[in-house]
């Protein structure tokens, strides 16, 4: 048997491209503890890395710790698995287990919509809703901080034709204007997140909507986030609000003119995407969005998970956001009281805590996970420059030692992390 060659054409490549604008995340990718992260065996937000260390877990996106509760959502899962098989052996536009049908009908009560489809991650679905509904004559206005799966939907659908423009998160001014400028598009989209995955801001839904209305838009949301954690009538000692019914019933808004995306993995602990439709739009994105037609859909493995996750969000849901909540609280509020430069207006449990410069970054990153803190570093261009970040989660199955542990880590590298302006 030969020798695998170095330097085989996979590695020329990379060599001949062009990665100036990556080249801090290889730099990071190799020098900081914080990816890569090899897992041996987890108890709770408690893990071991296949070296033996010991980690606290603040790099989950499970806010409500659905991802540790085998016990609630195995039986459903396995019964799905056993009726229907391990795998669904066919493209969705093609035929689908009744599993479909039912949770889809389900997600759509949960919702409060006409009705609602599935896909296997929100990425399948940016990629195949937003170039199977763009096109030439049609205009996209995208936010710039908006989901980078996003982008990726809204370049393919500028390859098809369609003109595309963004403007800076809650710029509303510089939307209407937009909108404005480009009131003659035969079709307009107006593509924002819900939850925004490196701050925890809100989208504006209150004045989205209205103005996307005003200017016949349709107003498409990645609530990856806020799916399943955030809800309708927030109360201050509840700001979350309840249900976990998403970002736009949180601002006591409807969907006449939303297209509302929506992850299941972070809160509802299964591998899939809901969007919510008409019934006339469901037959055409089963014909048009490639991923339905192309792409094997979520197995009934993960419907049975799904299920029970709806079911377990009714029962303990609320009480899981309230602790959540609580630790988020006094994590944030410690931090700023002590100096440290945060990006967390809304409590949600997303923390980002600004170093500024990406050597900082890594070095402080490093000296965390040697103290058994795993956590997201985030660098340029995952943040703008001068912006980049320790990204730190927090989910119901964390206990105050842990934060405290964190915030002990985190003292340690103030002088490397970028004070409070």
């Amino acid at each position: 048997m030969s020798a695998v060659r170095n330097g085989n054409i996979q590695d020329e490549i990379i060599s001949l491209g062009d990665q100036n604008q990556r080249d801090p995340l290889f730099e990071v990718l190799a020098k900081s503890c914080q990816y890569n992260v090899r897992i041996a065996s987890v108890d709770k937000r408690s893990l071991i890395d296949v070296h033996g260390n010991k980690l606290i877990d603040f790099a989950s996106c499970n806010y409500l710790s659905f991802d540790q509760e085998q016990d609630a959502l195995l039986p459903a899962a396995n019964a799905a698995a056993r009726e229907y098989g391990v795998h669904t052996s066919r493209a969705r536009l093609m035929g689908y287990h009744e599993l479909f049908s039912q949770l889809e009908r389900r997600l759509a009560d949960f919702l409060g919509v006409e009705d609602s489809i599935l896909f296997p991650n929100t990425t399948l679905a940016h990629i195949g809703i937003i170039p199977a509904l763009m096109a030439r004559g049609d205009m996209i206005f995208l936010d710039k901080s908006a989901h980078a799966t996003m982008y990726q939907g809204a370049q393919m659908a500028r390859d098809k034709g369609a003109g595309l423009v963004s403007f800076r998160q809650g710029d509303m001014r510089t939307l209407e204007r937009q909108l404005t400028e480009h009131a003659d598009a035969r079709r307009k989209m107006i593509c924002v997140d819900g939850v925004y995955s490196m701050t925890g801001d809100y989208a504006v839904i209150n004045e989205l909507i209205p103005l996307a209305r005003k200017h016949n838009a349709l107003l498409y949301i990645d609530d990856a986030h806020g799916f399943g954690f955030v809800g309708e009538n927030p109360t201050e000692s509840m700001p979350y609000g309840f249900g976990g019914n998403g970002i736009v019933k949180h601002f006591g808004g409807d969907y006449d003119n939303v297209m509302y995306v929506a992850g299941t993995a972070k809160n509802l602990g299964a591998a899939a995407a809901v969007v919510s439709v008409s019934a006339k739009m469901k037959e055409y994105l089963l014909a048009y969005a490639r991923p339905l037609d192309y792409t094997h859909p979520s197995t009934p493995f993960c419907l049975g998970i799904l299920d029970s996750a709806l079911d377990l969000q009714q029962r303990t849901g609320d009480a899981r956001r309230k602790k959540v909540y609580e630790l988020t609280r006094t994590l944030v509020d410690t931090l700023k009281d002590e100096g440290f430069s945060v990006v967390n207006d809304t409590y949600f449990p997303i923390v980002s805590v600004l170093a500024g410069e990406t050597n900082r970054l890594i070095e402080a990153s490093r000296t965390m996970y040697e103290d058994g803190i795993f956590l997201t570093a985030c660098p340029y261009p995952t943040m703008p420059k001068g912006q980049e970040a320790l990204r730190i989660t927090i989910t119901s199955n964390h206990e105050m030692d842990q934060i405290e542990v964190l915030l002990g880590s985190l003292r340690k590298v103030q002088g490397l992390l970028r004070s409070a302006d």
